[in-house]
């Protein structure tokens, strides 16, 4: 009996040992500031673990957006929706980073470890950054890590065809103020092999002239005047140095062609804050000159020998108001001046322009129940003495549950002509309209948690119609050149899917899949069919079918990643032309993984990882004679301190 009557009180005694409660569910309350925004924000792990890389590999492999890459270290562009390049808009910490010039960025030259953050606005969402953006947004920031007293990073990466790779950084600070420098480096000689099909008889050949140069600095202050006021200054320079090499269908003498470009921007902005009010004012300024140079080796001729320089002024004053949980207000003002300086000494051509733009952002958001949010903004923008006084977008939310919800955005937006577009000799056309254009988009999301794993879907259905497309088409006089003109009415519908699954049975055993795929419907719509064979048809370089799958697995301190980018069919001619004669880009799928290992210590980490890209030895192109590198391979180590 004494043992029973023991038994039952050990029993007892462990029920009252633990407490059992009843589960919790948490649930983050709607932001009224992303009431039918449009976005995708790119995971902070995922722009660690892509250091080595630039943001044009990021994007083809992470999100929807298309990158037209004319190879390895060579320029790329990035294509939101089926609309060109100079749709696009970049901006670093609130400035736009767009050319002048020629209204696009070339994303090779923005490296992944020069950024902290990095978020996409798709369609009419992108009016809430600024203007001219008819496809898509990518905004780009740096940020300071207040808790941050030393931190140290050296990365060294050895890759194939004699590249190597330096990255450091340096951030030290105190609660009230922090520094953080980065230097970059990357060289390549870029002779890769490849088989040439573009000559008769086809041959292996290996890439010559394509070796490049790049080196980058960034340096950050950031201060706390109080509890209220913070200030920063940010000083990016970059340099590169490009051998171009010939097309794969070349078969002339060889010729010397390089490129030079040279970016310094400087941003120095003031933030003050109270319960209900933000005031920021952002100051900028930007530089870029690039260097193109081409001469027949043969008779030392020298074809073109021009010099190009942008320098970009920029100011914003920007007010935001939230008098209570459900409403919010923001206005802001943008005043941007622009010079530009072209002049090609072989040629003997160029131009001497400047434009001077302003805009003003109205927005008002509102919780208007607990299931429904909506935005409201306009802009009303001047530029070369030109008014365009109301430029709208309108955005609901409607939460069918705790999971699920829907979105709305309909907008109006332009973009005006680039100074290329407008001045350049000869073909450049100063009575060039805006290309205008409407879009609307609607989205479906759910997300939820099952066990151990977490879920997130979401659909976008999009499409717009933009008037007055710019195109550049040869001379009607009959001349020579080409000239620029506004022609097309653009129609560009499609979906958008993405989703993501994070399964984690345990701290030591991790498991995330992404996926993106976007069906892309570009056609120019008000060509005359009989004389123009171009309606109807999809526009040149543009996918019907783009997507991308990423998988990470991490066991302990082992890790592997595998990256699975898929590009459609495209076409080279605005007739959609697939005889015989003319060149259609054939659909690709690369497979790139990734296996390493961590070591971390009190104050001390290290990561190696060896990384093979193209596993598979896929043989395409991206753009049309240009080769790209079959499998090669990549060594990196990266090592950390900190206090």
């Amino acid at each position: 009996m004494l043992l029973v009557f023991s038994i039952e009180t050990g029993w007892a005694q462990s029920i009252r040992d633990t407490i059992r409660i009843r589960e919790v569910s948490v649930f983050g309350q709607r932001k009224a500031e992303e009431a039918g925004v449009m976005q995708t924000k790119v995971d902070t792990l995922v722009l660690k673990a892509l250091q080595s890389l630039d943001i044009s590999e990021l994007l083809s492999a992470h999100s929807p957006v298309f990158i037209k890459s004319y190879g390895r270290g060579s320029a790329a562009s990035a294509s939101f929706r089926g609309t060109a390049s100079s749709h696009t808009q970049v901006v670093w910490n609130g400035m736009a980073v767009n050319s002048p010039m020629r209204g696009d960025v070339d994303f090779s030259m923005l490296p992944v470890s020069f950024i902290d953050d990095m978020e996409l606005l798709h369609g009419g969402s992108s009016l809430a950054a600024g203007s001219g953006a008819l496809g898509g947004s990518i905004l780009i920031e740096n940020k300071a890590d207040w808790s941050n007293r030393l931190n140290i990073r050296y990365s060294q990466t050895l890759e194939s065809f004699r590249t190597y790779k330096e990255f450091i950084r340096v951030m030290a600070g105190t609660e009230k103020f922090q520094s953080k420098t980065r230097l970059f480096s990357d060289r390549s000689e870029n002779d890769f092999p490849y088989y040439n099909y573009g000559v008769l008889p086809q041959r292996d050949a290996v890439q010559k002239n394509a070796g490049y140069k790049k080196q980058g600095l960034l340096q950050e202050f950031y201060g706390r005047l109080g509890r209220k006021h913070f200030v920063s200054l940010k000083g990016w320079f970059y340099k590169s140095e490009r051998d171009l090499p010939q097309l794969m269908s070349f078969e002339g003498a060889n010729r010397a062609e390089t490129q030079n470009d040279q970016n310094l921007r400087l941003v120095a902005d003031w933030k003050w804050y109270s319960e209900k009010h933000q005031l920021k004012m952002m100051a900028g300024f930007s530089n870029n000159q690039l260097g193109y140079f081409r001469s027949s080796t043969e008779a030392n001729f020298v074809n073109f020998d021009s010099d190009s320089r942008e320098n970009v002024f920029t100011h914003q004053t920007k007010f935001d108001w939230k008098p209570g949980e459900k409403l919010s207000f923001q206005w802001s003002l943008n005043n941007t001046f622009s010079k530009v300086e072209i002049y090609d000494r072989a040629q003997q051509t160029g131009y001497n322009e400047s434009r001077f733009e302003s805009s003003l952002l109205n927005s008002a958001r509102a919780l208007l129940s607990k299931k429904l949010a909506a935005s409201f903004l306009f802009r009303t923008e001047l530029y070369d003495g030109k008014l365009i006084a109301f430029i709208p977008s309108l955005g609901i939310d409607y939460d069918f549950d705790k999971t699920s919800g829907l979105k709305i955005n309909l907008s109006r937006n332009y973009h005006k002509p680039n100074l290329n577009d407008l001045y350049w000799l000869p073909g450049g056309n100063p009575d060039l309209k805006p290309e205008d254009g409407f879009s609307s988009d609607v989205a479906l999301q759910k997300k939820w948690t099952q066990n151990e794993s977490d879920f997130d879907f979401k659909l976008t259905g999009f499409a717009s119609l933009i008037d007055d497309w710019i195109i550049w088409r040869p001379a009607a006089n009959g001349a020579y050149y080409w000239e620029a003109a506004n022609l097309k009415k653009v129609f560009s519908r499609g979906l958008e899917f993405s989703s993501s699954w994070r399964y984690h049975p345990t701290d030591q055993l991790k498991l995330a899949v992404n996926a993106n795929y976007s069906f892309t419907r570009s056609t120019n719509e008000n060509a005359v069919e009989s004389i123009d064979e171009s309606r109807g048809k999809q526009l040149i370089y543009i996918p019907k079918h783009k997507g991308n799958v990423f998988a990470q697995l991490d066991y302990r301190n082992y890790y592997v990643k595998a990256s699975a980018p898929f590009t459609g069919k495209r076409y080279t001619t605005s007739d959609n032309n697939e005889s015989a004669f003319e060149e259609v880009l054939t659909p690709y799928w690369l497979v790139h993984v990734t296996a390493g290992k961590k070591f971390l210590l009190k104050w001390f980490a290290a990561d190696a990882s060896l990384r093979v890209e193209n596993i598979f030895d896929t043989d395409y192109m991206a753009v049309l004679w240009r080769p790209m590198p079959g499998r090669y391979y990549s060594f990196n180590l990266q090592l950390e301190w900190k206090r």
